[in-house]
């Protein structure tokens, strides 16, 4: 019995020593849409909303291996992850030290790459993802510390097509970023959709984004700054452009936004321009406490049928946040979404 004792203890300090080097990070979000136009509707909150997210990582900060976020939280599920692998802290680990040179490289269950971006999303919606339109990709990322960040993504030709994302991003001082990307076989989504139904894809597309902080750079005691985002996809006989603007700025208690979106799609010629915006005020009174309100325009021809307002509340306690969002929209009519958010 005592042999067997000291067999299990060994197991078990040896079992701590390997998982004590290892970190475990990760969000779960779930809940549901209840809708009242004409009937009552629910609906669980999943695809863009609903998710899984897990990080494994060592405490070298070697390698991360991502579970790739569940879009719908039910047994159609199939696990999907990918290896992140810091090349220059594998090289430092093993005597080589490549000082401010990053190198880093990503494989696995990679679908859609995304590009290096200096454009400060304000708003979350994440509109903005300029990336290859791939099946299974492989990421190189370079950089000198914050002066040059380079990343290249290819999909050698999994699925028939070959794609590739090259990207790079500067921040030559505090306060100004800039970007630029090339893609072949490109995807993006829409300026004036949240919706990745409405996504796009060309055989070769461009995108250029820019932050400037004037705050940061003018050392204020507020926040200020404007950021700009533009893409082009074109191939035979069609083109798309993407082009959005924001100004940004506030305080400790309350900071605000107003993002202007712009969409031109061309087909044999003949172009359809949606010209669209949103505002919206964050206030930041009790910590802990989230609020927000804001007001949507999809487009400024059509905003009988698009116009949407609403707001945000959460609350987070002990890593656990409660949330709700209360919209209207012209068409959907009133809605509330709770959900719970633990993050880990």
């Amino acid at each position: 019995m005592k042999k067997i004792l000291t067999i299990l203890t060994v197991a078990l300090l040896a079992c701590s020593t390997v998982f004590a080097a290892v970190n475990l990070s990760g969000e779960f979000e779930a809940g549901y849409k209840f809708s009242f136009k004409d009937e009552f509707k629910a609906d669980p909150q999943d695809n863009a909303e609903g998710k899984v997210t897990v990080k494994v990582s060592d405490d070298a900060g070697i390698w991360t291996v991502n579970v790739k976020a569940l879009d719908s939280l039910d047994s159609s599920n199939k696990l999907k992850a990918n290896l992140s692998l810091n090349l220059a802290a594998l090289m430092a680990a093993n005597g080589v030290d490549l000082g401010d040179v990053s190198l880093a490289l990503s494989l696995g269950a990679n679908e859609k790459m995304t590009a290096l971006s200096a454009y400060n999303d304000v708003t979350g919606d994440e509109l903005y993802k300029f990336k290859n339109d791939g099946k299974y990709s492989t990421e190189l990322a370079v950089g000198y510390g914050d002066l040059i960040q380079t990343k290249i993504a290819v999909d050698p030709k999994v699925g028939g097509k070959f794609a590739v994302v090259a990207s790079a991003l500067t921040k030559p001082v505090d306060g100004i970023a800039v970007s630029a990307a090339y893609a072949h076989n490109a995807w993006f989504t829409s300026a004036l959709s949240d919706d990745e139904a409405d996504e796009n894809t060309a055989k070769n597309a461009v995108s250029v984004a820019t932050d400037i902080n004037v705050g940061a750079l003018a050392g204020l005691d507020f926040n200020l700054g404007v950021t700009v985002y533009d893409n082009f996809g074109w191939q035979k006989d069609a083109s798309d452009n993407a082009f959005a603007a924001a100004v940004y700025g506030g305080i400790d208690v309350v900071d605000a936004f107003f993002e202007f979106r712009m969409d031109n799609t061309t087909v044999a010629k003949d172009t359809i321009t949606k010209l669209g915006m949103k505002t919206q005020v964050n206030l930041n009174i009790v910590e802990n406490l989230g609020l927000d309100v804001y007001f949507n325009i999809g487009d400024f021809e059509a905003f009988d049928t698009t116009y949407s307002v609403g707001g945000d509340v959460s609350y987070t306690v002990s890593g656990v946040k409660f949330a709700a969002n209360l919209d209207y929209a012209a068409v959907a009519g009133f809605s509330i979404t709770p959900k719970i958010v633990v993050t880990f």
